[in-house]
């Protein structure tokens, strides 16, 4: 028995101890960003992927979800799609995954490896610009990426503010319990994960001032974005300009691999606080648009805010330099609870550009210029007021719409 059939089963009467165990799993989730797919919305992006394609994908069709969590998107490329184990690349750093992934005969067989899926690894053949499909549902909110901010080893590197895409609680250093100095191991991962991840473009955009919102707009989601990046005073004697990250990027593209980062220094402190404080899903965001190849797919289910936020405009700017945004689906608030998330999400459907779009392409000039800027792109969104609402109806009607509509909105495929 599989863990996806495990889920759906009745629950017996919980132990106290059960109950617990329960509990931390649920905590251990939100600490991560965890909410996991059901598979009904993830068979549905299979469907729809698969009327984007217009036919069958073929067998050698290599697909990847770089947070697999319990692998619900490989397994639906395999029961729905056909596409043999060997095609299939997953990772994720839970490992408590490990022994669900390994009683699993499809996951077995599968390339499902307990990794960090914001990194490439050549030896399991994760690779940017290497899949022809990236589908999932990445961490949102959790943790993030703080405990970069151990590489600054003294509490007043976390002093500033850190708020994350949707909490608006404050990381102060002070204010956590002791941890013990990182191994060197340790420090060699995070490093690593601060060389890769500075070379990214979203955490080097600008971000906007997001317009107050109300309190009845407050009260009607969890999922309003606080900031895309800290707005706290940092230490150093100025706040850091965007020029300077560019700098630091540059910088830390060129540091030697057998030299430790050299935390003293201001550039590269700044660069770990900005990393430290870019939301999760983001970072995320901008990892399936890489990790794609020329003209693949991609589908990938993300917060509100991503598809709205006035702060992350400059954002979806960059996206869409690089990707064709072919179908946005809004997904019920509720649609996660069951896993103790209550955010706004949809699924985006796009497609990787073959060349990706030259700076200024969105000005109102260039726009006019553009061939395929009156491109029609398919949208939905739920109607929780009609009669007998549910998500399994809401998906199917979707669904039979753009197979009805599917010339008019993907008719280059063939």
């Amino acid at each position: 028995m599989n863990a996806a059939t495990a889920r759906l089963k009745p629950s017996p009467p919980q132990s106290a101890a059960a109950a617990e165990a329960s509990t931390s799993s649920l905590e251990r989730r939100r600490a991560l960003g965890q909410f996991f797919t059901s598979p009904e919305v993830a068979a549905f992006i299979w469907d729809l992927l698969e009327v984007i394609h217009g036919q069958r994908f073929a067998p050698q069709t290599r697909l990847i979800d770089p947070a697999c969590g319990e692998g619900v998107f490989l397994r639906v490329a395999h029961e729905r799609g056909g596409l043999p184990a060997n095609s299939l690349f997953g990772a994720d750093i839970d490992e408590s995954l490990l022994s669900g992934w390994q009683a699993d005969p499809l996951l077995c067989g599968a390339n499902v490896h307990l990794l960090n899926g914001l990194l490439d690894d050549p030896a399991t053949g994760i690779e940017e610009g290497t899949f022809h499909i990236a589908a999932g549902n990445p961490p949102f909110s959790g943790n993030g990426l703080r405990d970069l901010l151990r590489l600054l080893e003294e509490p007043e590197a976390a002093r500033h503010e850190e708020q994350d895409l949707f909490e608006a609680g404050c990381l102060k250093e002070e204010a956590q319990p002791a941890r013990p100095l990182l191994s060197r191991r340790e420090r060699a991962e995070l490093e690593r994960l601060v060389r890769t991840l500075s070379q990214y473009s979203c955490w080097r955009l600008e971000a906007k001032p997001e317009p107050a919102l109300d309190m009845e707009d407050e009260d009607q989601t969890e999922s309003a974005p606080g900031e895309l990046f800290a707005a706290g005073v940092l230490n150093d004697r100025r706040r850091p300009t965007l020029s300077d990250f560019e700098q630091a990027a540059r910088l830390l593209a060129q540091w030697p691999l057998n030299r430790p980062l050299d935390t003293s220094r201001t550039e590269i402190r700044d660069t770990i606080r900005r990393l430290a404080s870019t939301a999760i899903e983001v970072m995320f965001t901008e990892r399936f648009v890489r990790l794609t190849r020329p003209g693949g797919l991609i589908a990938i289910i993300v917060p509100e805010s991503i598809v709205a936020s006035d702060r992350l405009a400059s954002f979806r700017t960059w996206l869409l330099g690089r990707m064709d945004l072919l179908a946005s689906i809004s997904l019920p608030q509720k649609v996660f609870t069951g896993v103790g998330a209550n955010a706004k999400t949809s699924i985006i459907f796009a497609r990787r550009r073959e060349q990706d779009r030259v700076n200024g392409w969105c000005s109102p000039e260039a726009l006019e210029r553009m061939p395929d800027s009156d491109r029609p792109i398919f949208l939905a969104a739920p109607r929780l007021d009609a009669p007998g609402f549910t998500v399994e109806s809401y998906l199917a009607r979707v669904l039979e719409d753009a197979r009805r509509e599917r010339e008019t909105f993907w008719p280059q495929e063939k």
